[in-house]
């Protein structure tokens, strides 16, 4: 049957810490993950999330309270979110450590150690340095990671429809580029999980479509229970593989915790102050960079609660002046005085 691999909605990049001397091609991973913890969000209609977040909280309970992050607060998002981020499946063991930076401390001193220790280990590192004024007694939780991979073999790039639309895009044209590509699942034209094959297969690149794109646990759970020597097949000479090019700058700020007051033992009189994130992702037919850095601050006091601003109203429905003047002049050349209706505009 003549399989067309044309266009693909939802992708992975994946880690994997395994000896120098076994493929992953052999490896048979069963598990499934336990709950939908991916904190994601929409960017322009499309579903993103990154570790980086999950890395800076992490280190923020490890070794700054020494706890998970309880807040003081009612707001139901906020405990959600929270929850999440306490819960998610993903960790620092999850990648490779010359891939990371993660640093958690007190003060400024803090925050310009992290900027340079951070462009020390990655000098390829296109976010710019933290623009952060913290107290000494304030907190700064910080994480970064840098991913670049590479096909085994290159693919040819010209022009593909992506829902009807044309954009840039590659495709597979020699048996060298259709090698690149292992099957995982193929339902049909419009439903199927493959991976690319990289360079360095310590890392792994899924491509799945015809999935919701509200949650990845699906699909995740698929590929952990699919991906296996047995499971593995080749696209024929006769199939077709083409994608869409990826470009991704997106900067997410969580604001639903932010001005939230910890509720954890000896810190009740700190709150999350900024708490940010920045992803950077391009795919083409050379290979695949995702850059994602991560950053939280917790400050020491408590929040002053605001009286809510009195309302003001600046409407002109009694007698008023109009002057007009030269900015650099002290005298106005036009003077009115409204007193009536008499020079006004009726209905």
């Amino acid at each position: 049957m003549k399989k067309q691999i044309l266009l693909l909605l939802l992708v992975f990049l994946s880690a994997c810490s395994l000896p120098q001397n076994i493929s992953t091609k052999l490896i048979e991973t069963k598990g499934k993950i336990s709950s939908d913890n991916y904190l994601g969000s929409y960017y322009k209609d499309n579903y993103v999330w990154g570790g980086a977040m999950n890395l800076a909280w992490n280190d923020l309970n490890e070794n700054i309270l020494h706890e998970k992050i309880q807040l003081d607060t009612k707001d139901k998002t906020a405990l959600e979110m929270v929850t999440k981020l306490n819960e998610s499946p993903f960790n620092k063991n999850d990648l490779d450590e010359a891939s990371y930076y993660i640093k958690s401390g007190y003060g400024q001193e803090t925050v310009n150690i992290i900027n340079q220790e951070s462009r020390q280990k990655f000098p390829s590192k296109s976010l710019k340095d933290l623009d952060i004024g913290l107290g000494p007694e304030d907190i700064i939780a910080y994480a970064y990671f840098l991913k670049e991979v590479e096909y085994q073999n290159q693919f040819e790039e010209k022009n593909v429809t992506f829902q009807n639309d044309s954009v840039k895009g590659f495709y597979a044209i020699n048996y060298k580029q259709r090698n690149n590509i292992k099957i995982l699942k193929y339902w049909d034209d419009d439903k199927f999980i493959i991976s690319l094959q990289l360079k360095n297969d310590d890392d792994q690149l899924f491509l799945a479509k015809g999935f919701s794109d509200t949650s990845p646990k699906t699909v995740i759970d698929l590929i952990n229970s699919l991906n296996n020597s047995e499971n593995l097949s080749e696209i024929n000479s006769e199939d077709l593989f083409e994608m869409p090019k990826i470009h991704l700058d997106y900067q997410r700020k969580y604001n639903e915790l932010t001005n939230k007051s910890l509720a954890n033992k000896d810190f009740t009189d700190y709150y999350i102050g900024e708490i940010y994130e920045n992803i950077k992702f391009d795919m083409d037919h050379k290979g695949a960079r995702v850059e994602n850095e991560a950053a939280i601050t917790v400050i020491a006091g408590a929040i002053n609660p605001q009286k809510k601003p009195k309302v003001r109203k600046f409407i002109l429905d009694k007698p008023f002046w109009v002057i007009m003047k030269r900015a650099n002049s002290t005298n106005p050349y036009f003077i009115l005085g409204i007193n009536n209706t008499a020079l006004l505009e009726t209905q």
